[in-house]
């Protein structure tokens, strides 16, 4: 191979093991020899040489059940498999015993490590993990950690864009539903709804228009019916994920509403269920694959230790709005024209 591309030994296996200190056209000649004589790294010796943990990324869940940690968990699953690292997963739930990640730290040997909500904000894990030195990627932190860089979208301005949507279409009577108060996305998707309001100088909804839900199933049937139960009822929910968007879809169709003429539903996520259920939700998607992929770039150099930054390096990625079947155009518009909205 390094006689065929016109490079040292040394420089081929520089190229193999990503050294960025290789020169793009250098790094390029050596890819091109490769590919033309069919060889791929082997990842499983690469591993033993390089040594336990070096290309393991691992990632604590605690409900992999749910669509947003499900949606994750399987890009991130891509793009380790993209970037020929192993992927280790692993239950925890906030309270439960840090032994246990202990244990499985010592028994996967895993030394980078991903973390959504709500552990990417749990004190005594992150304490612990910075302890042992475990190198984190903190996923939609609701506060700024000067160890551990994270990556996010924009969800108050994604509230706002789907708000804004809902407006364009001709609503006024909006409510929301909002997700588990340990969350960040919570609070800003709040904000972000009742700030679609303030820009064109619209009073904000009713309190009673707020109902709180927990990101799940059944804390949006509840929510759906008490908002659906008013005596007036708004035209429209905006749901803070795609769980409850479906919940409230449910309720909807129990009391004789037809969606999305009498009720229009939008949710967040772009979960699995939001194309299972009928009618297909409108929903917000959020960038999985590429927040994934950005994980992986960010852990660098597996054996760099944690250090402190005042700093903290935060990514923000862009959203979409995916425009289904829960959505439709009643009356003139109130807001910005449809097509400015981020789709």
């Amino acid at each position: 191979m390094a006689e065929l591309a016109g490079v040292s030994a040394k420089t081929v296996s520089r190229v193999v093991n990503e050294d960025k200190a290789v020169k793009a056209s250098t790094r390029g000649i050596v890819l091109d020899a490769m590919g033309r004589l069919g060889f791929r790294p082997n990842a499983q010796a690469r591993q033993l040489r390089l040594g336990p943990g070096s290309s393991s990324i691992g990632i604590l869940l605690e409900d992999p059940a749910g669509g947003y940690q499900g949606r994750f968990h399987h890009a991130l699953l891509m793009a380790c498999m993209e970037a020929g690292k192993f992927l280790t997963v692993e239950l925890y739930l906030p309270g439960q015993s840090l032994n246990e990640v202990e244990r499985f730290l010592a028994n996967s040997e895993v030394k980078s490590l991903v973390l959504l909500p709500p552990l990417c904000d749990y004190g005594p894990l992150k304490t612990f993990l910075k302890a042992q030195g475990i190198r984190c990627v903190l996923i939609s932190p609701m506060t700024p950690d000067s160890h551990y860089p994270s990556i996010a979208i924009d969800d108050r301005v994604a509230a706002r864009n789907v708000t804004d949507y809902l407006l364009s279409l001709g609503h006024t009577r909006i409510a929301h539903i909002t997700g588990h108060p340990d969350h960040a996305a919570t609070l800003l998707r709040r904000q972000g709804y009742q700030e679609a309001f303030d820009a064109i100088g619209l009073p904000r909804p009713p309190k009673a228009y707020v109902a709180e839900g927990m990101f799940n199933f059944r804390s949006g049937i509840a929510a759906a019916e008490t908002l659906l139960n008013l005596p007036e009822r708004p035209t429209a929910i905006f749901a803070s994920n795609d769980e409850m968007a479906a919940a409230a879809c449910a309720v909807g169709h129990k009391m004789g509403l037809n969606i999305p003429q009498d009720l229009a539903v939008v949710g967040f996520d772009d979960a699995p269920i939001s194309s299972a259920v009928w009618p297909a939700l409108t929903t917000v998607r959020q960038p999985y694959l590429e927040m994934a992929r950005r994980a992986l770039q960010l852990f660098g150099d597996a054996n760099e230790a944690v250090r402190f930054n005042e700093v903290q390096m935060r990514h923000v990625l862009q959203h979409e709005i995916i425009e289904r079947e829960t959505t439709l155009q009643i009356e003139t518009p109130l807001a910005a024209p449809r097509e400015a909205v981020r789709r």
